[in-house]
């Protein structure tokens, strides 16, 4: 309050306008210029700011009353009177809404922040080091600002979009620097968007995110079942669960039929899982059968008395909801409905207590109506009320009966009044209160909804939609179960109106025929489907049959106890097959007993089926008991027996004959040995007789030729006599060089065992000898390739087949047997074979001789004879040194002397002997005489050839190749080289090579495997697996055959935990070949030189820099010396390998098959499972496989590098490639090759045979990249010698031997691989190490047929 005197008054009149002289006391409102506008002014007068001013002679200001505002630190915004909660005023400071800001209270940093008038602060650990505070102005502490963001003293923080990033604020200067990611505990971390280090918080496996706890199936692999925990995945084999529902069902990629899953809101759900409503959470659903079940969920009680709502129930303890309205934890409100009453929030519970009344100056304070405390009685006077009524006192608020949403004040008298502020409503869809929006309700397209109730959606069909207070929120509606097992798809949910059976929908009421039984009859009911079998008209027969394809039987033929006849058709009675006959009449059978035949005997007795029978057996018109046995009808060759009134008969079985010749005798059953037919007369086989016709003439027959010839005598003693009748001159007695022989005794005379003598009684006198040559039988028909000479003490030759027969198609022909003294014809089907009659000659028997192809023989001159008389003469020679006759002018040297040619002319022999000219020869060269010459040669000495740097001896021979032989003849390489045949192999075939064969041959199409690195496996089937123990293991094998093993040795180059194969050893059968370091190879412990061939087993060659090995199986191994091994096998193998190569079957998931075939949890679990002991060597510390990284232990920055380095592989080099073959797994073999190898120059290897690794792999998909660079694994070739590299040069170059093929025949026939490596230039073919033209090559002849055996190379 001050005052004013006249003369201020005056001053201000004349400053301020003109003065109103007021008798009296006025009333008035003072304001600035910038007065506000609940201020009231009198014209002229200087104005106070928001004050009441009173004039009784001096003037008295006092401040407007305000309206109370529902917040603790209200704000004052410059033009208005009252304090608003707009912004906040703390401590004697302004502070906008939502302005955060920091104070210093007893040493204490504390930070505050203002929302809509209230102000919450919070105290923050300050540095050890006190504040400098500055001298005026709020107390701060010391900060740090980085990007308009204000740090305090002592806090880390990552800067936003900088996961990688820390920072710290030491002496308000922000630090910052890279965060270093330690290793994370788990095998499968996974890296979270906007982090840095990879964290074990879930699992990243194959590509996909799992949260830790969650169970799922793995894609590759549908029949394990893995876990994801504490970032670790864990993977077991399936037992597949039963299933619950109706139609189970079965993927692809599935490994257990199952329950079909649901799909709400987009998201799919597992069968039988519970979850919440994706857009409202208040619902708890569960997946059946492929449709999701949601309902309310069901809510706890609350802990306390007035809990806040909280998500989907009214139960957080948090804050308070007391009369309508919410309230924090600790907030001071006035009790709703008693204004004498304060209350508090205190965790979810109201406490309210009466208002403490303020002291009062006046003696007699009165209680107003309504009011909470006494006030002193007013002076003023009171305002009235519109519509009469009690008038208003003095600073009075009411409202206006007709407008309750203004508010006015009654200051002395006079009325002000001013429309209710709204606060903005807290909500999407506020409901339109007496006054303000209201969150109680919703006001929601043209309706009001009360706060929890649920309403459809009046735009989108089958949503629903919640009013929460004052906001909608729509969703699809959840469908309640179904009260029927097949219910129908409704508009929203499924309905029991009509029924949805295995994928069809029907009307209720509806019958359709049933899809899994066509003859089946369905209904549907209400969502229930019946069936039962479809009804069918009765028929007229008792034996209806059911046709195929139809369902109901008809009378078109018969079903009869299992058995089927068709109209008409007689059947034997399934009931009593033996006695009963059944007939098929229009869908009926009827049966009857079968006729019994008449009995043929006196006395017949029943048998079966009842009928009468015989005991005995009338046949042929005789009688036979029964049992009785005796031969069939005549001819027919058949033994019978009689059994109960039946004949049953057999065929005899005839003995096995040896003869030739067999006949069968009219009337008789078995044939028997025929001899010969000769004259009318049959002669046994091997008989001999006299020719009726001529008593000097023996006949015999052998194999049905009968050979007829004159005896030819032999004289056996000084003084033979003949009688008249005799053939042969005769010995009186039997007696021969001092032994007497019995009559009939036969004996050899002498040396020839063609002769015979025999002891023959007489008709008169004493027993004689008599003595001639054997007689040999004809072979007719015998070859002369089949003649086989007479043996030891054996007379005649023999044939080595059955001589030809004498059939009736050769009826009267000749031929002529091997011995020209006979002619034999046919006759009687008999050979009769009559020996040619001899001239007597007249000359001595020594000049005598036989002409080749002539019986009998010729006298021979002594001298020559005059043409005209050589007319019939012989004309060929016996040469007697020899043994042997020469054909006339046939010339040869005598073997005792070559210098004696001799020939034959007209019978005779001359000779003469060869003169040999004198001979001189050179210095150093040698008189020679070859074998079969008669005079000697001068011969130059031995002359040796260079082969490979190297000497040869002349006359020595070697192997180049399984194709090629070369020899040195006089100083001169000369070679043949095989060509091979055009070879076209099957669809599912390729060439292959046999080891020791030069031209391949097709095999089934093979499949390879590869391990490279340290080390990474490729199994046959494409699965790429990490395995780093250090022992011996079985890499490749026949399982099932055990034609080969493959096992490699790895080992650890010096750094734990990692490996590289060191060496492979292939077993096929009983031999052994290791392929060791530096493409040294050792068979069965020895070492061998390049190319080896052991027949018909194995061949190793050296092509370029890789060693590759053909085994008879079709087996092919590449090794490169190093650590990169290949092996391939033809697709006959296919399901029967195993190893670390997989089992070879087309699927990739069961690759990790162990010895007894299980699945081992790990890759190294998998790898430990094939070991096998160490092969020979020294012995040495292996250690076993362990699931290692060696990244993680590498370091961040050694990872970093190795990305880099690989990212080759990803990069245009491989482009071309990368459609074949994808590079993903290669790039993460090769970052784990280099993380292992470490720096320096190992990791330039390593890099380089995890680039070779794919290359070979692009190479056999048919791309070869250009991938080396002059700093990429450079590959050095001897230029000296005219090489040059090539990535992909052809596997079989251009040499010396093979120069002749066409360039096409000759890659048909290679089967090696194209491997990367040194290779002469166009034009130029190789020999011997060196790059040459075609033209310097040595004379090569080429064959078609395989080479003599090639002897082994020099010095082999």
């Amino acid at each position: 309050m001050f005052l004013l005197g006249n003369t201020d008054l005056e001053n201000l009149h004349g400053r301020d306008g003109v003065y109103l002289g007021l008798k009296g006391r006025a009333t008035f409102s003072a304001a600035s210029e910038n007065a506000p506008a609940c201020a009231r002014t009198l014209p002229g007068l200087v104005q106070a700011p928001a004050a009441r001013c009173a004039m009784n002679g001096s003037v008295q200001c006092e401040p407007l009353p305000c309206p109370p505002v529902p917040c603790r630190h209200p704000g004052r915004i410059p033009g208005q009177c009252c304090p608003v909660c707009d912004g906040c005023e703390y401590q004697g400071h302004q502070y906008q809404s939502e302005e955060t800001f920091r104070l210093q209270e007893r040493g204490r940093c504390i930070r505050c922040s203002c929302q809509a008038g209230e102000v919450s602060c919070e105290e923050q650990a300050c540095p050890v080091a006190p504040c400098t505070l500055p001298d005026s102005g709020p107390q701060l502490c010391p900060a740090c600002v980085l990007d308009g963001e204000e740090f305090a003293e002592g806090v880390q923080w990552e800067p936003d979009g900088q996961p990688c990033t820390a920072c710290s604020c030491h002496d308000g200067v922000p630090m910052c620097g890279a965060v270093l990611c330690s290793p994370p505990p788990c095998q499968h971390p996974t890296q979270l968007p906007g982090a840095c280090c990879p964290s074990c918080e879930s699992c990243t496996y194959h590509g996909q995110v799992y949260a830790n706890g969650r169970n799922f199936t793995d894609s590759d692999s549908p029949c394990h079942a893995c876990r994801c925990e504490a970032g670790t995945v864990r993977c077991s084999l399936v037992d597949c669960p039963p299933t619950t529902c109706a139609r189970p069902q079965s993927g692809p990629d599935q490994c257990c039929p199952r329950c079909p899953d649901c799909i709400l809101e987009e998201q799919v759900f597992v069968d039988g899982e519970s979850f919440s409503h994706p857009r409202d959470p208040c619902q708890e659903c569960r997946c059946q059968e492929g449709h999701a079940h949601c309902q309310p969920r069901a809510c706890p009680r609350a802990p306390c008395a007035h809990p806040l709502p909280g998500t989907c129930c009214q139960n957080n303890c948090n804050g308070c909801a007391f009369g309508g309205k919410e309230y924090p934890n600790g907030a001071d409100f006035p009790h709703p409905s008693d204004p004498c009453r304060q209350c508090r929030c205190l965790s979810g519970g109201v406490q309210c207590l009466s208002r403490r009344c303020p002291p009062l100056p006046c003696p007699e304070p009165v209680l107003l109506p309504g009011e909470c405390c006494p006030q002193c009685p007013a002076t003023s006077s009171g305002c009235p009320r519109p519509g009469g009524g009690v008038p208003a006192r003095h600073l009075e608020h009411f409202s206006q009966p007709d407008d309750p949403c203004r508010r006015c004040l009654c200051l002395d008298g006079s009325v002000s009044c001013q429309r209710l502020p709204c606060p903005p409503a807290p909500c999407s869809h506020p409901l339109q209160g007496p006054c303000c929006p209201s969150c109680d309700g919703c006001l929601y397209q043209g309706k009001d909804f009360a706060s929890g109730e649920r309403f459809p959606s009046p735009t989108a069909s089958c949503h629903v939609c919640l009013c929460w207070e004052g906001s909608v929120s729509c969703e699809p509606r959840a469908c309640a179960p179904a009260q029927c097992p097949f219910p129908a798809r409704g508009d929203c949910c499924p309905a029991c109106d009509g029924c949805e059976y295995l994928g069809e929908s029907y009307l209720s009421g509806q019958e359709f025929p049933d899809p899994r039984e066509p003859c089946n009859l369905c209904t549907c009911l209400g969502g229930f489907v019946t069936c039962g079998r479809q009804p069918c008209e009765p028929l007229g027969c008792s034996h209806p049959l059911t046709p195929a394809g139809h369902c109901c039987p008809t009378c078109q033929g018969c079903l009869y106890h299992g058995v089927t006849a068709a109209h008409g058709e007689t059947l034997p009675d399934p009931l009593d097959p033996s006695c009963s006959l059944c007939t098929c009449q229009e869908g009926s059978v009827r049966c009857q007993k079968k006729p019994c035949p008449p009995a043929l005997c006196p006395h017949p007795s029943p048998g079966p089926c009842f009928c009468p029978v015989c005991h005995s057996c009338l046949t042929q018109g005789h009688e036979h008991q029964d049992g009785a046995e005796f031969e069939g009808p005549p001819g027919s060759c058949e033994w019978c027996r009689c059994q109960a009134g039946q004949v049953s008969c057999v065929r005899l079985q005839c003995p096995p004959l040896s003869c030739p010749l067999q006949v069968t005798e009219q009337g008789g059953c078995c044939p028997r040995c025929r001899g010969c037919l000769a004259h009318g007369e049959e002669h046994p086989e091997g008989s001999s007789w006299v020719h009726p016709q001529s008593p000097c003439s023996s006949c015999m027959c052998h194999e049905g030729v009968v050979t007829c010839a004159r005896v030819q005598c032999v004289s056996s003693c000084a003084q033979p006599h003949r009688g008249l009748s005799d053939c042969c001159p005769r010995c009186s007695d039997c007696e021969h060089e001092g032994r007497k022989y019995e009559p009939g005794e036969s004996f050899q005379p002498g040396a020839d065992p063609c002769e015979v003598c025999i002891c023959e009684l007489q008709p008169e006198g004493p027993p004689s000898l008599q003595c001639h040559r054997r007689q040999c039988p004809s072979l007719v028909g015998c070859p002369a390739s089949q003649l086989l000479p007479p043996g030891p003490q054996h007379c005649c030759p023999t044939c080595a087949q059955a001589l030809s027969n004498c059939t009736e198609g050769l009826l009267g022909s000749e031929v002529a047997p091997p011995d020209p003294c006979y002619t034999c014809q046919c006759q009687d089907l008999t050979w009769l074979c009559i020996h040619q009659a001899c001239p007597e000659l007249s000359c001595p028997a020594s000049e005598r001789h036989t002409p080749p192809g002539s019986c009998c023989p010729e006298c021979r001159g002594p001298f020559p004879l005059p043409s005209h008389w050589l007319r019939g003469l012989p004309s060929e020679c016996v040469v007697e040194a020899e043994g042997r006759r020469a054909a006339d002018g046939e010339s040869w040297r005598d073997p005792s002397n070559a210098c004696i040619t001799c020939a034959c002319h007209r019978g005779r022999v001359e000779c003469h002997l060869e003169e040999c000219p004198a001979l001189s020869c050179p210095q150093g060269w040698a008189k020679v005489r070859e074998a079969g010459s008669c005079c000697e040669r001068c011969q130059a000495p031995a002359q040796s050839c260079a082969h490979e740097g190297r000497a040869v001896a002349s006359g020595e021979r070697w192997a180049v190749d399984v194709c090629t032989t070369c020899s040195c003849v006089a100083g001169t390489v000369r070679c043949q080289s095989q060509r091979c045949p055009p070879l076209s192999c099957g669809p599912d075939e390729a060439p292959a090579l046999s080891p020791g064969s030069c031209c391949p041959r097709c095999l089934p199409r093979p499949a390879s495997c590869m391990a490279f690195g340290d080390p990474h496996y490729r199994t046959f089937d494409g699965r790429l697996l990490h395995f780093q123990g250090s022992c011996s293991y079985v890499l490749a094998k026949d399982c099932r055959g055990g034609d080969f093993s493959v096992h490699v040795t790895n080992d650890n180059r010096g750094r734990r935990g990692v490996a590289w194969t060191q060496e492979v050893a292939v077993l096929l059968g009983d031999v052994a070949v290791r392929l060791l370091q530096g493409k040294e190879v050792t068979v069965d412990g020895r070492p061998v030189a390049l190319p080896f061939l052991q027949e018909p087993l194995l061949y190793v060659e050296l092509r370029r820099r890789t060693v590759i090995l053909h085994a008879q199986p079709g087996l092919q191994v590449l090794w490169d010396g190093q650590s990169q091994v290949e092996v391939s096998v033809p697709s006959s193998y296919r399901g029967q390998m195993c190893g670390l190569c997989g089992n070879f079957n087309g699927f990739a998931q069961d690759d990790l098959q162990g010895p007894e075939g299980l699945l081992p949890p790990t890759e190294a679990a998998f790898g430990n499972s094939w070991q096998v002991p160490e092969g020979p060597g020294p012995s040495r510390i292996c250690s076993k496989g362990r699931e290692v990284d060696p990244c993680r232990a590498a370091g961040y920055r050694a990872r970093r590098e190795a990305n880099a380095r690989c990212g080759v592989l990803k990069s245009s080099p491989f482009s071309r490639c990368h459609s074949v073959v994808p590079p993903e797994p290669f790039f993460a073999a090769c970052v784990y090759d280099l993380c292992a190898c470490g720096p320096g120059s190992l990791a330039d290897a390593c890099l380089c045979d995890a680039l070779e690794a794919y290359a070979s792999h692009c190479r056999q998909a048919g791309v070869t990249p250009a991938w080396r660079g002059p700093t990429l694994c450079v590959v050095g070739c001897p230029l000296d010698r005219g090489f040059v590299f090539d990535e992909c040069g052809p596997p079989c170059p251009r040499t010396c031997f093979n120069q002749h093929i066409p360039l096409g025949e000759l890659a048909a026939h290679c089967v090696r691989p194209c491997v990367p490596g040194c290779q002469c230039p166009a034009g130029l073919v190789e020999h011997e190490a060196h790059c040459i033209s075609p033209e310097a090559c040595p004379p090569v002849q080429l064959t078609g047929d395989q080479p003599p055996r090639p002897p082994p190379s020099p010095g082999q």
